[in-house]
């Protein structure tokens, strides 16, 4: 049942609002009491998710301010999304996202306005979702999604970033890019189609994320701490929800982020060819991973979509921002290191003549940036400037196989809060194992004996069946069913003492050598 309260005060003296604020406060407050007692709900109705005693205070707090004022609220839920929701995302689209198993995504699916258009091509878009919602939205030029919630425990990374998800128009496929690329597989997933026929799949970042490390610089701490995201088009707007949330017990306003979305970006809007937007969280490594377990259980957050029908203000669109400069501690130097890994690896087993084929940054080789795929349009995989990002070639290990992947260790070069290297399975993009910079750290050292760059390197192993080779990890047909194929992705996320991820040109890609299994 929507409940929408209204008073018609335009015509009192300014001096009297406040006073009709208090009358509509009461009113709401009584309303919704009312409505608690006969099992009715609103728009607005609050959560069963357990949330800190101070936390669920603000968020009623919040909530009854804005219903107060004349505002319409609806709340959405959050999700974690893992590699067991991956078969509702290749039914839907094909594909996973590239999905980090050992770091899933946090997603909001959210309720739709009654005005905003339904695309049944995305009701199932990740998984199923409470009646009335969707994976992905539509945004007002007057509207904002508050995000309330207690930050995970520490851990290497968190992140907050929004989406545009898909945008009407046609693929070009006289797109430079589309002609130059060679691999079928790289065409077929960066040039291709959203669930609706009409909609080009772009999944392209709007500006930087905002990370750990950007909410410790600004606030003075992130993780286990209470924050407050605003994305909304509106710098108007934006400032009334940041004095409702000061207004709802939120302490300090560097607790509050904005996440502006540009008008000049986004096609902004309710109709059916405006963009659909989708916010996607990253929690990664935690230092407890019984406590960060925990915290991806109970996803202490909440989200609210706010608009006003009585808010009689322009919207403030804001500009583009400029993207803060990557920065790299050059590992270029290693390039000859990682060659001698590579021949006395071929040496070792005595198959000189084994194919090695070198990664490639998907941000140089595939212009993965989120304000660029947009246009093209391109499927931009879910960027953030937060990570560098490296792909294989396509391999199989159906053949006793035994893939080798060597390459620089971003942890130990400066380049890297972690390193993952990713196992996916092809062509559903499935993450479906990874390594860390733990996993990696020190593999180099018995091949590469006595050299002062082997502790900067890394060389592991990948097979049907490993036996009793050292650092190898199976691939087992649950992984990667037999005929089916795989690429390895590596990241790099956030240079030590900066905000962002590693600038590609000063890092040294990887290597992959097909070997073959000795009986």
């Amino acid at each position: 049942m929507k409940i929408k309260l209204k008073i018609n005060d335009s015509s009192s003296p300014t001096v009297q609002l406040f006073s009709w604020r208090k009358v509509r406060m009461a009113i709401v407050i009584f309303t919704l009491g009312a409505l608690q007692l006969t099992g009715m709900a609103t728009d607005a109705e609050p959560s069963t998710k357990i949330l800190p005693k101070s936390l669920q205070q603000k968020v009623e707090k919040f909530r009854l301010a804005l219903l107060s004022q004349g505002f319409e609220v609806a709340e959405g839920d959050f999700h974690l999304f893992s590699i067991e929701d991956c078969k509702y995302a290749v039914k839907s689209i094909g594909n996973c996202l590239g999905n980090n198993p050992t770091a899933p995504y946090i997603i909001p699916s959210l309720p739709l306005w009654p005005d905003e258009h339904v695309d049944p091509h995305m009701n199932q878009l990740l998984g199923p979702v409470a009646e009335n919602q969707g994976w992905t939205h539509r945004l007002g030029e007057q509207e904002a999604l508050v995000v309330l919630g207690e930050l995970p425990p520490p851990g290497r990374y968190f992140g907050f970033q929004p989406y545009i998800f898909s945008r009407e128009g046609q693929l070009d496929e006289a797109d430079v890019l589309f002609q130059s690329l060679t691999d079928p597989f790289m065409k077929s997933i960066l040039f291709m189609k959203s669930p609706n026929p009409s909609r080009p799949l772009v999944f392209s970042s709007i500006g930087d994320s905002i990370n750990n490390v950007v909410i410790e610089h600004q606030s003075g701490a992130a993780f286990g701490e209470q924050r407050f995201f605003i994305m909304t088009a509106d710098a108007g707007l934006e400032k009334e929800m940041r004095q409702v949330l000061l207004q709802s017990g939120v302490p300090d306003t560097r607790h509050i982020f904005k996440a502006p979305i540009p008008a000049s970006f986004a096609k902004l809007g309710l109709n059916s060819s405006a963009d659909d937007f989708m916010t996607v969280l990253r929690y990664a490594l935690p230092e407890d991973e019984i406590a960060g377990e925990q915290w991806r259980q109970q996803l202490p957050l909440v989200v609210f979509r706010v608009r006003s029908h009585e808010r009689n203000q322009i919207a403030t669109p804001y500009s583009v921002s400029v993207r803060e400069t990557r920065s790299v501690r050059s590992e270029l130097n290693l390039q000859h290191s990682l060659d001698k890994l590579v021949v006395g690896l071929k040496n070792r087993w005595a198959q000189m003549n084994s194919v090695s084929s070198e990664f490639r940054s998907l941000l140089l080789a595939m212009d993965l940036l989120g304000e660029h795929c947009i246009k093209r349009p391109m499927n931009c995989l879910g960027d953030t400037a937060d990570a560098d990002y490296q792909i294989s070639e396509t391999a199989s290990v159906d053949q006793d196989e035994v893939l080798a992947v060597a390459g620089t260790l971003g942890t130990v070069t400066g380049n890297a809060t972690y390193t993952s290297l990713a196992v996916n399975r092809i062509p559903e993009l499935i993450g479906v194992s990874n390594l860390t910079d733990k996993d990696l750290k020190g593999t180099a050292s018995d091949l590469f004996p006595g050299s002062q760059d082997s502790e900067k390197l890394y060389l592991v192993y990948f097979a049907r069946d490993c036996g009793n080779m050292k650092h190898c990890h199976p691939i087992t047909e649950a992984m990667v069913p037999h005929g089916e194929q795989l690429k390895f992705i590596q990241r790099n996320y956030v240079v030590p003492g900066t905000t962002r991820g590693p600038a590609p040109e000063g890092l040294v890609n990887p290597k992959m050598i097909v070997l073959k299994k000795t009986h």
